[in-house]
């Protein structure tokens, strides 16, 4: 029996996207980083230094997230994006040519401002606009795709590296680019090209939610802080922990493990987490997941313990979800697809804000204070903050919309 033409058409689109964060956010946040020590030592310079491109594209992208949520509002979305990988994928060929290190920060900072245009924000606005029905379950699997990119890649590209050199690294980067990321982009958009323009249709709009369109009510800038706390605590936590693990004296073979289970952990968690959205609604799947998030902290002190170790693995997946299926889902939730666009490039640049304080921020307190269960307590207390401030924006939009 053959699928229905809507089914095949649906399951391609999510296939589509799961492959386009897979080729370009999953590339740029996780896999980038395998060269840090190899091409620091070609160049001469300190590991520290090389560094600094992950830190140049993470502010470029976060700025630049303010430009692109507000553009794909009002234009349509698919040149941009074709162009927007075309052009990712040949800095990645730059990057393979490159020769000084004032070269790496340059491309550096193209991949940033191009980021935000191809990945995370028209993905979602993809799957928010033509998902009407389980929104959730298939965000969060389109999501996903963040982490399964890195599993594939990271291995082919570590291998690669030492075996015929990182330039073939990057131009194996340029060509996944290129091959996967374009062809795939192409088919999503042109089979939603009537759903992916700057202004939604009539129909379209007739079903968003009734909400204060006042320009910044409380409740959002609750949202944004929410937003803020949830990158502070989810990259903050995750980026070091295998630090932290290191510091307990854990075994490399143990470390290796441990982050293992937990990217597996995250890759089940944002299915969980857009399930529990679509089955027990908006409240209560905030809840859990701020709940999960400030027990994965608390647990944290434990992680001597074999079983609070389990437990921490258990729920880091669902807890930092909220990062990414949590703020998608509200701000689809809270102003609808007619300004989803145009208000979640604000939501994502509170978001990074965040994970660029949080990683730095956490790893400082873990060198410098020796009782670290006091940082994880810190933490758990964000986190639950976070929680309580994700919990206030709902309340308040839902009061808003009462009103009108």
């Amino acid at each position: 029996m053959t699928p229905s033409p809507n089914k095949a058409k649906d399951l391609t689109i999510l296939i589509g996207c799961v492959l386009i964060m897979a080729s370009t956010m999953g590339i740029v946040l996780s896999v980038t980083s395998i060269f840090y020590p190899v091409v620091s030592a070609h160049l001469g310079v300190s590991r520290s230094s090389f560094a600094l491109t992950g830190t140049i594209t993470a502010l470029t992208s976060m700025v630049a997230a303010l430009f692109w949520g507000g553009f794909y509002a009002k234009n349509a979305i698919q040149k941009p994006m074709l162009l927007g990988i075309a052009a990712t994928s040949l800095c990645y060929f730059g990057l393979s040519t490159a020769r000084t290190l004032l070269h790496f920060y340059l491309i550096a900072g193209v991949i940033g401002v191009l980021f935000s245009s191809i990945s995370i924000i028209p993905v979602s606005i993809i799957m928010t606009r033509h998902f009407t029905r389980n929104t959730g379950s298939t965000l969060s699997l389109a999501l996903a795709g963040s982490g399964l990119g890195p599993m594939l890649l990271n291995p082919i590209v570590n291998n690669l590296i030492h075996t015929h050199g990182w330039r073939s690294g990057y131009f194996l980067l340029s060509m996944v680019t290129l091959t996967v990321a374009l062809p795939c982009a192409w088919l999503v958009t042109h089979l939603v090209c009537d759903e992916i323009q700057g202004a939604p249709n009539a129909s379209v709009e007739a079903e968003q939610p009734k909400t204060d369109r006042t320009p910044f009510p409380i409740w959002f800038w609750a949202f944004l802080a929410a937003a803020f706390l949830s990158g502070l605590t989810g990259a903050g936590t995750l980026a070091n922990l295998p630090i932290y693990m290191n510091d307990l004296h854990f075994s490399v073979s143990k470390i290796s493990a441990a982050t293992s289970a937990y990217a597996g952990s995250m890759l089940i968690g944002k299915f969980v987490l857009g399930n529990l959205y679509d089955r027990a609604g908006t409240k209560t799947g905030t809840f859990i997941a701020g709940l999960m998030m400030t027990l994965c902290c608390f647990f944290m002190i434990f992680i001597r313990s074999l079983p609070f170790l389990v437990l921490m693995l258990l729920t880091i997946g669902i807890g930092v979800a909220m990062g990414t299926v949590s703020i998608t889902w509200m701000t689809n939730y809270f102003f609808g697809k007619q300004d989803y666009s145009k208000y979640f490039g604000r939501v994502q640049f509170a978001n990074s804000l965040g994970s660029a304080a949080g990683i730095p921020l956490i790893a400082l307190l873990l060198e410098s204070i020796p009782q670290a269960y006091l940082i994880w307590l810190t933490v758990a207390g964000l986190s639950f903050l976070m929680l309580l401030l994700f919990m206030l924006s709902i309340r308040g939009n839902q009061s808003s919309r009462a009103v009108l």
